[in-house]
Parts: C-alpha cells; sequence; structure tokens
C-alpha cells in the first residue's frame, strides 16, 4: 500500500485545510510532516503547480538527501504526468488534485515547447550532495577542488595516509613543537594519536572552520562569553522549571545549610545558609546553584528519596525533649513533600542534572593544547587534500567545502552564484531535519538574493521527530528554528501535518500512548530535542486476536540465542498468516545481526539483506579463500585442510587426520617443521590409513590441485582460482543465489592480484570485509538498518536488539559542540581530551552534551523504526534479572530500549517475557546440534564435469537487428584437421606470396627469385607454429604453389597488375546495419569490362579422387561466399561480374 491513499470526499484527513494552503506557491512555507503523513504526494503536488507557472522548469529546484529520494520524485511526477495524458480524471479528491496540476502542467509545457516527457532531465530534482559536486565542478578553480574525482568507496585509506603523512613531521632534526605538544598529552602513545586523528579528518567539516578562529585575538573572550551565555540560559530554564518551589526550596535549603554549618563546614550547601530566595542566573551565582542541587539530587543524579533526608543533608534528628525537635520534623516533611512532588516532573530532573554538568570555566593549560590543535589539525586537513589530488578522488565533505567557496560571500557572490539567483526562483528541501550547519550555509547563500514579495519561494518539509542522522553533523535546531524564524532573509510559515495514511489505527495510538512519555515535554532548539506531536490515524484496519504491538524480552540471553529464534518463530508465523505481507527485520547497527542472520539460513527462510551480510561469511566464500590461500602458501596447512575438508572433495576428518600426520614422525600435526600436505597429496600411494571412499575423492582432485600449483605465477590470479574451482566441481556445491556472490569474490582477486600473487593480506581481508552477498530474490523479508528503512514501509516489522547500545561516544582527541541560542545565535565549543588522570569541566560538558544528543536522537530513531509498520510491529530485547529484586535491569541508557522502558511492565498485555529454555529443550537442542554436526555435504563420487556447452558466445550481446540470419555465409577460416595444420599454414603463406607478385609485377619474378623467398616462408611459418618437418613440408608446399602459378597461362593472367581496378587481399565492409568485413584475394576488370572475383584455393584432391569432381564440390562449398562477394560490387552499381576459383597447385581456374 502506498503511503498517499486516496482520500474520499466523505473522509477528509483533519489536516485537509494545511494541505490545500501547502499548494500556495506565493508563499513560502516550514511544513511538518510526522511519519506517513503523505510529504513526498505533498511535494510533488506542489512540483507540478510550480512548473506550470514557471517560464523553463530549471527555475524549479528540489533537493533531496538520496537519490532514491530524487529518482522517486521524478518518477513520481512523471508518473502523474502520463496519467494526467492519458486517463480521465479520477473521482477521488486526492488523485483528482494531482491530475488537475498535472494536466496544467502539460498545457504549460506544450506552450513552452518543453516536452518534459521526451526530456526528463530538465526536472531539477537533486541530492545536496549531487548539487554541490555539480556547484564546485563548475568553478573548479576558484572552489579549490579542481576536476573533482569520484569519492572514494574507503575514505580511510586517504585518512591514513593523511595521518601518517602528519605524524612524519615527528622525525624531522626539528620536530613540530605543537604536534610533540599533542604527543606528550598522550603520553607517548603515537598509535592512539594516529588512530583518534584518523576519527577526527572523518568528522572534519563539523570543527574545522570553527577550530580556525582559535588562533585570533578574541577567541578566548569568545569561549569565555559562550560559556557564560550557555551557563546563564541553564540557569534561568531551571528557574522557570522550579516554578512555585522556589520559595519553600530558598528556605529548607537555608535551613539545612546553617545545620551543616555546624556538622560539616565544607559541605557545599553550607553556601545556602544565607540564602533568603533562589539565587540569581548570573554565570557568576553557579556555584550557588550547584549547592542547591545538592539537596535534590544524588551524586549518579537521581532525585533523592524522602527517607534519605539525614543530617548529613543537615536535616537533623534531635531529641523529642529537644526544643528544636518540632521544627526539625517539620522542616523534614516540607522536604519530603518537596521531594514527593518534584518525583512527577521528569523534566525538572533533567534541568538540575544540566545545572550539574555545566563547565565552571576554562583551564589554560587546556586552552593551550586547543590552540595547538590550531596548529596542528589544519596541516593534517592540507595533508589530506594533497592525498585526494594524488588519487584522484575525493569525499562528500571535500566537495560541499568546495561548493560554499564557490558560491562566495554573500557580500560579495561569485557569477555562479549570480547566475544560479536568476535561474533558480523556488527551492523545495526535502527531510529538512537532517540538515547540518554547512548544508544551511549552502542554502542561506542560494537565496541571498531574495527579496520578499519578488515570486521566489522556499518550501521546506521534515519532520524533527524522525531526526537521526547527528552522527552526520544533523542538527534537528536547525528545523525547529527555521519554523520559528525562518532561513536567512526568507520568512517561513509553519505548517503541520497530522494525519498517518501508512498504519493501521491500533499501531498509531500505541505509538502515540508510548512515544509522548519517551519525548521531551518542550521543544529544546540548543539540545535539539523535540516533543512529541500525536498523529492521527486514517487506516481503521482489520480487528486483531491480538495486540498489534507487541514485545518480547528474552530473560538472561547473554548470547542472543533465544532472540534469534524467536525471530525467526515471529517472522514463520507471520509468512503463514499472511503470505503476501512484507516483512521487516530492522536493526539499529549491523552487528546486532550476529546470531539473528544465521539463525533465518538455519531455519531456511530467505530474505533480502543489502550491505548487511558480510560476504567473507558466506560458506563458498570462505572455502574459497581457503583454496587461494592454499595455492599461494604451501605451509599453509589450515587452508590445505579446509580445501579438502570443502565439498568438492569432502574428505572426513579420520583421512585429514591420516594424510596431516603421514610421516612425520614424532612431530606433532601443529609442529612447523612437519611436512606440507602438498607432499602427502603426491605420495597418495604410499600414505597409509585412508578409508577407500577418501582415496577415491582425492584421485579426482589431487591432479587437479597439483596442476593448479604447477600454474601459480603462470597466468592471472582470478584465472588460476577460478579454473580450478571450476574444475573441482565449485558450481555444483554453490547454491544458485550464491553465484553472484561468487563473481564478487572474484572480481575482487582480479583488483588485488600482483603478479599471480596477494602482496598484502590484510589490505586484501579488508577489502573482502567491505564487500556484502547479493540479497536474494523473495522480497518478502528484507533485513536492513533503521535509517536504511526511512520512507519505507511494511506490513509487519522486526525490531530486535533494542537492548543493545553500549556506552554513548567513543574516545576522541577533540570534542565539540554546536547549537543555537535563545535567540536563535548560533554557538559552538571545543574542548581537547583531558590528559590521563586529569579532569576538564569543559570537555567532561561536551562529551555529556554529546550523550544526551545521542540518547534524544536514538529515541527518534526507535520512533523511526517503529512508524514502519503497517499491521503489526514486534519488539525485542534482551533483559536481565536483578539478583535481589523480582524485576529487571533498566538498559543502558545508550540503547534504544532505555527511551521506553517506563512504559514497559511485567503487567503491560503487549509485553511478553520469555525465560530462558528448560534444561529438556536444552537437551534437544544438543542433541540437535550433535546431529547439524554429523551432516555433511560432498560432491558424489561419480560427479564428473559438466561438457562445455557448444554456443555462439557472441549472440547474447547481439541487438535484434544485427542477429545473422541461419543462411548467412559464418565468415570463419577453414580450420581443417589439427594434423594438417602445416598445409592451411603453407595457403597463408602462398596468398600472401601470389599478393605480392601481383602487386610489384609479375615481369621481375623467376625461378631463382622463388627460391631466394624460402628463408623468409620458414621464418614466417616458425611465427605460425611450425617447425621440424612440418615446417620443411610446408616451405617445399607454397615453392610449388608459387611457380606452378608462374609457369600457367592463367596464373600469369591473373597475377598481372595492369588489369584495370587491380587489386589483391581487398578488405570490403557490407553496408546496411550490419557491419561485416570480407576480404577478396583478387579482383580486378578485364578488357571487356568485366568484374573478376577470384579466390586462390591451394587444396588437391586426395589420393584416388577424381579431379574434376573434387574441382566440383569446391565450387560448391565456395559458390555462398563468392555470392556474396558479388553482391558487394553489385551494391556499388556493378553489373557485368564473374567468379571462379584459381587452384595454382592444379594450374586451373575453375569459373562458378
Amino acid at each position: 500500500m502506498s503511503e498517499e491513499i486516496a482520500v474520499e470526499q466523505s473522509h477528509k484527513p483533519v489536516d485537509a485545510a494545511a494541505r490545500a494552503r501547502a499548494l500556495d506557491i506565493t508563499q513560502s512555507f516550514a511544513v511538518s510532516a510526522p511519519a506517513g503523513s503523505g510529504k513526498t504526494g505533498l511535494l510533488t503536488q506542489r512540483v507540478l503547480k510550480l512548473l506550470a507557472h514557471c517560464q523553463q522548469p530549471e527555475e524549479v529546484l528540489a533537493i533531496t538527501f538520496t537519490r532514491k529520494a530524487a529518482g522517486e520524485m521524478r518518477e513520481r511526477l512523471i508518473h502523474a504526468l502520463l496519467k494526467a495524458r492519458d486517463e480521465p480524471r479520477p473521482e477521488n479528491s486526492h488523485d483528482a488534485v494531482t491530475w488537475d496540476l498535472a494536466r496544467a502542467l502539460l498545457e504549460q509545457d506544450q506552450r513552452q515547447n518543453w516536452q518534459l516527457l521526451q526530456a526528463p532531465q530538465r526536472l531539477r530534482f537533486q541530492t545536496i550532495d549531487g548539487l554541490c559536486r555539480s556547484l564546485a565542478s563548475q568553478l573548479p578553480i576558484d572552489s579549490g577542488l579542481g576536476a573533482p574525482g569520484e569519492p572514494l568507496e574507503q575514505a580511510s585509506i586517504a585518512f591514513e595516509l593523511a595521518v601518517t603523512r602528519l605524524l612524519e613531521g615527528l622525525d624531522a632534526d626539528q620536530p613540530d613543537s605543537a604536534l610533540s605538544r599533542l604527543l606528550l598529552h598522550l603520553d607517548n602513545d603515537l598509535g592512539q594519536l594516529n588512530k583518534l586523528l584518523q576519527t577526527l579528518l572523518e568528522k572534519r567539516e563539523q570543527w574545522l572552520a570553527q577550530l580556525l578562529g582559535v588562533g585570533s585575538e578574541d577567541a578566548k573572550a569568545y569561549f569565555h562569553h559562550v560559556i557564560d551565555e550557555l551557563v546563564a540560559e541553564n540557569l534561568g530554564a531551571l528557574e522557570e522549571a522550579l516554578g512555585s518551589f522556589a520559595g519553600e526550596l530558598a528556605e529548607l535549603a537555608n535551613y539545612a545549610g546553617q545545620n551543616l554549618q555546624q556538622e560539616n563546614p565544607a559541605h557545599p550547601l553550607c553556601r545556602c545558609s544565607d540564602l533568603s530566595g533562589l539565587p540569581g542566573t548570573d554565570p557568576t551565582n553557579l556555584l550557588d546553584w550547584l549547592a542547591l542541587t545538592e539537596l535534590l539530587v544524588t551524586g549518579k543524579g537521581e532525585l533523592r528519596k524522602p527517607g534519605g533526608l539525614n543530617k548529613k543533608l543537615g536535616f537533623i534528628s534531635p531529641a523529642k525533649k529537644d526544643p528544636e525537635y518540632d521544627r526539625a520534623q517539620e522542616y523534614k516533611a516540607r522536604m519530603k513533600a518537596v521531594l514527593e512532588e518534584m518525583a512527577g516532573d521528569p523534566n525538572l530532573l533533567a534541568a538540575i542534572n544540566e545545572i550539574r554538568q555545566l563547565p565552571t570555566s576554562l583551564p589554560e593549560s587546556q586552552w593551550q593544547l586547543l590552540q595547538a590543535m590550531a596548529e596542528v589539525l589544519p596541516q593534517m586537513v592540507a595533508q589530506l587534500k594533497l592525498v585526494f589530488q594524488q588519487l584522484g578522488a575525493t569525499d562528500y565533505t571535500e566537495v560541499a567545502q568546495a561548493a560554499l567557496i564557490a558560491l562566495g560571500d554573500n557580500d560579495a557572490p561569485t557569477d555562479l552564484a549570480l547566475k544560479l539567483d536568476l535561474q533558480v526562483r523556488h527551492i523545495l528541501v526535502d527531510e529538512f531535519q537532517d540538515t547540518s550547519q554547512l548544508q544551511l550555509q549552502l542554502l542561506e547563500k542560494l537565496t541571498a538574493g531574495w527579496q520578499p514579495d519578488d515570486g521566489r519561494t522556499l518550501f521546506i518539509v521534515g519532520d524533527g521527530m524522525q531526526s537521526c542522522y547527528g552522527f552526520r553533523n544533523a542538527n534537528v535546531g536547525i528545523f525547529l528554528d527555521a519554523r520559528a524564524r525562518g532561513i536567512g532573509e526568507v520568512p517561513l510559515n509553519p505548517l503541520d501535518l497530522q494525519v498517518n495514511f501508512r498504519s493501521d489505527r491500533a499501531v498509531v495510538d500505541w505509538v502515540n500512548e508510548i512515544f509522548r512519555q519517551a519525548f521531551p515535554a518542550q521543544d529544546n532548539i540548543g539540545r535539539g530535542a523535540v516533543r512529541y506531536l500525536d498523529s492521527v490515524a486514517f487506516r481503521e484496519g482489520k480487528p486483531e486476536t491480538h495486540p498489534a504491538v507487541q514485545f518480547y524480552g528474552c530473560i538472561d540471553d547473554p548470547e542472543r540465542l533465544h532472540e534469534a529464534e524467536q525471530v525467526t518463530t515471529l517472522v514463520g508465523d507471520l509468512r503463514a498468516s499472511d503470505p503476501e505481507g512484507r516483512i521487516a527485520i530492522l536493526v539499529r547497527k549491523k552487528r546486532h545481526l550476529a546470531q539473528i542472520l544465521p539463525a533465518l539460513d538455519a531455519a531456511g527462510i530467505r530474505y533480502q539483506a543489502p550491505e548487511l551480510a558480510p560476504l567473507a561469511s558466506k560458506m563458498a566464500i570462505i572455502d574459497l579463500l581457503s583454496l587461494t590461500r592454499a595455492l599461494l602458501d604451501p605451509s599453509d596447512r589450515l587452508s590445505w585442510l579446509a580445501v579438502l575438508r570443502a565439498p568438492w572433495c569432502g574428505l572426513s576428518w579420520s583421512d585429514l587426520h591420516c594424510l596431516a600426520n603421514w610421516n612425520n614422525g614424532a612431530l606433532h600435526a601443529t609442529d612447523a617443521a612437519v611436512r606440507p600436505l602438498l607432499q602427502a597429496l603426491d605420495s597418495l600411494d604410499e600414505v597409509t590409513g585412508l578409508s577407500e571412499e577418501g582415496r577415491v575423492r582425492l584421485l579426482r582432485t589431487t591432479p587437479l590441485l597439483s596442476r593448479a600449483w604447477q600454474e601459480r605465477g603462470r597466468k592471472p590470479l582470478r584465472s588460476l582460482i577460478e579454473g580450478l574451482w571450476l574444475s573441482l566441481g565449485g558450481p555444483a556445491c554453490t547454491a544458485p543465489e550464491e553465484v553472484a556472490n561468487v563473481a564478487d569474490y572474484f572480481r575482487l582477486l582480479e583488483r588485488y592480484d600482483r603478479g599471480g600473487y596477494i602482496p598484502d593480506w590484510q589490505e586484501f581481508q579488508l577489502g573482502l570485509e567491505k564487500l556484502f552477498a547479493r540479497p536474494g530474490e523473495d522480497a518478502r523479508v528484507q533485513v536492513m538498518t533503521i535509517h536504511k528503512s526511512k520512507g519505507l514501509e511494511f506490513e509487519h516489522v522486526l525490531i530486535p536488539g533494542l537492548d543493545q547500545g553500549g556506552k554513548p561516544g567513543g574516545d576522541q582527541l577533540l570534542r565539540w559542540a554546536e547549537w543555537l541560542n535563545n535567540r536563535g545565535e548560533s554557538r559552538f565549543l571545543l574542548a581537547p581530551k583531558s590528559a590521563r588522570g586529569d579532569r576538564d569541566p569543559l570537555f567532561d560538558f561536551l562529551k555529556f552534551d554529546n550523550n544526551e544528543r545521542e540518547r534524544l536522537e536514538g529515541t527518534r530513531l526507535l520512533y523511526v523504526g517503529c512508524t514502519r509498520a503497517i499491521h503489526s510491529l514486534h519488539l525485542l530485547g534482551c533483559v536481565e534479572q536483578e539478583e535481589k529484586k523480582p524485576s529487571f535491569k533498566a538498559p543502558g541508557a545508550a540503547s534504544l530500549l532505555a527511551g521506553i522502558w517506563e512504559s514497559i511492565s511485567e503487567q503491560c498485555e503487549w509485553c511478553h517475557w520469555l525465560a530462558p529454555d528448560d534444561s529438556a529443550s536444552a537437551g534437544a537442542t544438543t542433541a540437535g546440534a550433535e546431529h547439524d554436526r554429523d551432516y555433511f555435504l560432498h560432491l558424489p563420487d561419480s560427479w564428473e564435469t559438466p561438457r562445455f556447452p557448444a554456443l555462439e558466445w557472441m549472440a547474447p550481446y547481439r541487438m535484434p537487428d544485427y542477429q545473422p540470419t541461419p543462411s548467412d555465409e559464418p565468415n570463419l577460416p577453414e580450420l581443417g584437421k589439427v594434423g594438417q595444420r602445416w598445409l592451411r599454414h603453407a595457403g597463408t603463406i602462398a596468398h600472401e606470396t601470389l599478393a605480392t607478385i601481383a602487386e610489384t609485377g609479375i615481369e621481375g619474378w623467376d625461378e631463382q627469385r622463388v627460391s631466394d623467398q624460402r628463408p623468409l616462408w620458414q621464418a614466417r611459418l616458425r611465427q605460425l607454429g611450425l617447425s621440424g618437418t612440418s615446417l620443411e613440408f610446408a616451405a617445399e608446399k607454397v615453392q610449388q604453389a608459387v611457380l606452378r602459378a608462374l609457369n600457367c597461362q592463367h596464373g600469369r593472367w591473373l597475377l598481372d597488375n595492369k588489369h584495370k581496378d587491380s587489386a589483391c587481399e581487398l578488405t570490403v565492409h557490407t553496408g546496411g546495419r550490419q557491419l561485416r568485413t570480407y576480404i577478396i584475394d583478387r579482383t580486378f576488370v578485364d578488357d571487356q569490362g568485366v568484374r573478376w572475383i577470384v579466390d586462390y584455393k591451394t587444396a588437391e584432391p586426395v589420393e584416388g579422387q577424381d579431379r574434376e569432381v573434387f574441382i566440383g564440390e569446391q565450387l560448391e562449398s565456395y559458390r555462398d561466399q563468392l555470392e556474396i562477394y558479388s553482391r558487394l560490387f553489385i551494391d556499388r552499381g556493378e553489373r557485368k561480374i564473374r567468379r571462379a576459383l584459381y587452384f595454382p597447385l592444379l594450374q586451373e581456374l575453375a569459373e562458378l
């Protein structure tokens, strides 16, 4: 079912007015379009309307983030035009609107003679990367990119080269001081520095521009200003969040602080002893606020439990007779009441923890280190540019930066920017929630010259709840700010779509209920937090006996085998209940499929997993890799054993043991001094202990392996391995769907082949790991990452591995953050990695900020996955039982499950807790495993290599118009018998000599000159592969043919070059659409104006054959060929033509 459902007149969506307003092409809009809301259809409708009012189609520019999205939009528009041209106006309102808009565009197309259906390339649907590449290539010198090369498949190779060249500066007589400082900061760990620098290069567009400004005079003042502004904004946010708690909390903190001054004067709460109200929001009051938070949260950031109030927090417990008893009890009760009321406000807790992470200072040592980075890292980027130039390649970041340079500055635009300003009048951007600051700058430059009410419009569409590309520097805050403030000088009218046309009501209602709690309560532009907006279901769906959404918690399943088993069970049940339904298995990361894909294979479930199933995990490839290693290294015993165990040989374990230990004496099979297995294979007759079956198999495979071993280095590696694989029976051992994977492996061999060897196995292994198995043909079950599933929909969705995620954020040499402040102004901070054992408050805050962004994005990512489902959604994760409680441990903060954990409980109807298998089932599983290990496939002993098929190999490559008819002359040389090869070559040399006589003039040729040619003939015959007696026989036959032709009346007449249009070995090409080439031995025009076509034949009658019969047979054999020659001259306008064969050895001219 498509994302856009026909909306009936009687059942219009609740957001119909907003959809209609979006088609007002005089205004600019920022549209919020949640999952399943039909934004692609809306974009298509607006493009149709815009084009119908343009003078040129190039005035409309639609920008997407993927080629697939750009292709889909172009396809939809062309489809709409075809329907409007060929079909009547539909009845439902949604399709009718599209039809009307397409019809209007067709009329404009006809008026302007655009011919869009014949030239759809005039429609400007581009990816952001494609647009940047186009801009940069138009000004290759000014942009600094030069002639843009193709993006590298493995950019890490360029990063490694750039870092290596940078670190060479440490070997100089005077090492780079800034680089040395960085190395010293990491305790002289050069490997760690290399790794961290490469990681930075991958994201250089996110920090380079900011780092370049660190060297300026006011950079330090800017950092202090940003920190103070950040502190002030967060203090203001906390003050607002406290609201009615403010006065009560201040009095309670004052009470606790006064008590602690006596009990523990060093306690932070002592700062609150003179507090009469909440501290001010000035940054200088941060320590007072931090002291206040000590009263509210624990060291782990959790809200304090009422029972935890004691004298350590200033809440004393005097004796009942003490005059302070009643007052102490009152303050403790009031504090408990505050904590209980705060417990229901998670946003307040988040604001408190935010304050506790704020940086309090900028240490001078860290600032000095940051300045050293400002010297080193730009040099590293410069080295990368040089590497790209040497490789003739680039990456997407380099192209995007070059595009910005090509457009110039807003105050000084380039000619390219001015041209685009005149040409482009309407810009549409899809998936705007995943825009980065770099892409925003590009859009601002494209719209820099726009004026209000000049007829130009900007239309952005996105969904903040689906922003999940933070690792590409996407900032959802840009989308939120654009809706509030516009982009550049272009104001945008916010529009909200609400209707979900994709999912059934039960799925939509569940998503609303769960994610309303999982998402933040309010938008936070600076942090990139997005509040949840409810969707309205358009589909009712079918009544189900089970909940549409279900969660399966696999208890104590560290190896994730139970989870994988549950996935296969669910897939099998769904295929049985809905045979035509599409099923998607979505995961956060590829590694989360480690157990699932093998489980699907074992269950016989076919699936498509593009770029997910590693090629190296397929058994056919594992066997081929072993075969390759074995042939290139005789000492690699493990590979040789794997080759002999592979299905094409299939030796048993006992036979392998015999071979591995043959003639090794007391040496262990793993000892480096043992004999290579190849020697054992060459001495099979001496090997004892082999089974009869094993010996039969080895007798078939050993000669093939030995022959291949002898041919190594003599032919290309692919030819060697592929030829051996074919002869061993590899195709017969490979499933049909795996053949394409095998072809990919052979292509990889070609790429890394260096003279028949692989010099760098590590590089080859890396290349193999980058390849993935081809997806199967059955598309009903698809496996992909959640990121890849964006824009897709499936009847049933499974999301396993929800508990996985690990610690957010890895080790980084430099951390940074970019955000928008309360006024929508861009801010950034940078901080270098703290020295080992030290802590830097700014670096720690940026790490906390990065982790929070990842956590928020994880919730949004789960929302994306859940909203792919149409009918049913199945969530799976592994949980651990608490040791001392009848509950489960909370998942890690970085997992997808953490966002919805509060909504999951043991009492939920849609939650299922799967206990570990009991002993009986475990035993059955073990028995089954034993049975599987005993099950072994191998070729039958009677298997033989299939006969090579007799095929016309070029036929599949010919177009229908070029297919030869059965009657056509094959134009192939007469091969003859192998034993008579010398006779065929003698004929070739005789033809050449007769042609030379005719061209140079027969008058200069006598018997002596002919004899003088014999050394030349012998040399030519050697080139053709003759030697010994065959060469002498051939040379003698040539001499006989030439001399008899010179002594023959017919021969001398034919060889006379005084004839008109005389030609020898004439090459003639056929006309028409089917081009063919023919070579005519001798042709000329005689005195009567007749064209003669003569073909030389050095053949003779066999012993006992009648001469006339032989000549008659020869004429019939070559009749068709001579007819074709005749037609070639007839096509030239000649009509008098005679055809003949000349037999020099017989001195006979036989006319046809």
